[in-house]
């Protein structure tokens, strides 16, 4: 591993069928054991934690979760948190990524080094209350995992942005 860590950080709920898949996408990359130089982390629900992990060892951070952005179920984008503070290019999004913007402005003013944060939201199609993702997420598994693999493997300048 090298001299900072990375991280792909699964946000959600199991019980509320699309909400879970941030934490699918994690559980998948650990048992498939690609986290080789990065650590994969499950928070649920509890995404205080993400302060944690604002510090000088930490390079990246890249936040897994369903977001509801008016896109089509299953579709996904990856940005910068600056995006959706500044240029608003993502447009309307939901769930926890508020929080992750207020947290990382809280983390500002305790003073913690913020490390470079991207997210990668997926549109839900259902957050009724089941344990299981829907077919067209489930479908599409592969997909997002492979997808939190190459975001956070990349350097700052090979980013690919919104997909």
């Amino acid at each position: 591993m090298r001299g900072k860590s990375r991280y792909i950080i699964g946000l959600g709920n199991y019980a509320r069928d699309d909400d879970s898949i941030g934490l699918r996408v994690v559980e998948q990359i650990v048992e498939r054991g690609l986290d080789k130089d990065f650590t994969a982390v499950e928070v649920g629900n509890n995404g205080i934690t993400l302060l944690t992990y604002f510090n000088d060892e930490t390079e990246r951070i890249l936040v897994v979760d369903c977001a509801c952005m008016g896109k089509t179920p299953g579709d996904y984008l990856i940005f910068s948190p600056d995006d959706v503070a500044s240029k608003k290019t993502v447009g309307n999004i939901s769930t926890h990524e508020g929080d992750i913007l207020k947290l990382i402005e809280l983390g500002k003013q305790l003073g913690d080094p913020i490390p470079e944060i991207k997210l990668l939201a997926i549109e839900p199609e259902s957050l009724g209350m089941d344990m299981k993702l829907s077919d067209t997420l489930a479908s599409r598994l592969d997909e997002y995992v492979d997808a939190a693999v190459c975001e956070i493997e990349s350097g700052p300048d090979e980013s690919k942005g919104n997909i």
